[in-house]
């Protein structure tokens, strides 16, 4: 069983994570810096410009889910149904943005030290379509081939004095050579 499970290049997401850890376990994590969130999460390689810890009684008056909205541009619709849950948490909560996976394929696996509170922003795009594509500009380009132009007087003028050149200095590393 899975804690989360991030597809590869997954864009616009945050997940929030209730920390299950005592204030010294969690001190002891940060002191470990990225490596101790990843640790943490049981994920290698993340970026940790994309993750922020943080004490939620940090936040004052301000509470959880307008954080959310206010510093991460969640929709409300997203985050009302959840706003007394988010209200209620207490201790310590670990916010990851999909970036933070680096365009990875994740699986997170379950553990008793984080809690996933929920996965907020923009659904993921589904790139797939059952559709085939009928209209007429689809098609592929049936005009007449383009003509080619004749090579210009300056064109071929350039070709010969090219070659002409490399020939006189052919002509001349042979003379420096034999001499």
């Amino acid at each position: 069983m899975s804690l989360a499970e991030i597809p590869p290049m997954e864009r616009g997401r945050l997940r929030l994570f209730a920390i299950n850890k005592t204030e010294a376990e969690i001190r002891a994590i940060l002191d470990e810096g990225t490596y101790g969130i990843q640790k943490l999460l049981g994920a290698n390689d993340l970026n940790p410009d994309y993750i922020e810890v943080f004490r939620v009684a940090d936040l004052g008056d301000m509470g959880l889910d307008d954080y959310l909205h206010t510093g991460y541009d969640i929709p409300r619709a997203q985050l009302d149904p959840q706003a007394g849950r988010l209200r209620a948490l207490e201790g310590y909560v670990l916010v990851v943005l999909s970036l933070a996976f680096r365009d990875l394929h994740v699986t997170l696996p379950a553990t008793p030290d984080l809690t996933l509170i929920g996965t907020f922003g923009a659904p993921a795009v589904e790139w797939t379509t059952s559709e085939t594509i009928t209209s007429t500009s689809a098609d592929p380009y049936s005009g007449p081939p383009k003509a080619s132009r004749p090579v210009s007087d300056a064109a071929m003028s350039g070709r010969v004095a090219t070659v002409a050149l490399l020939v006189i200095f052919l002509i001349t590393a042979l003379v420096v050579w034999i001499a």
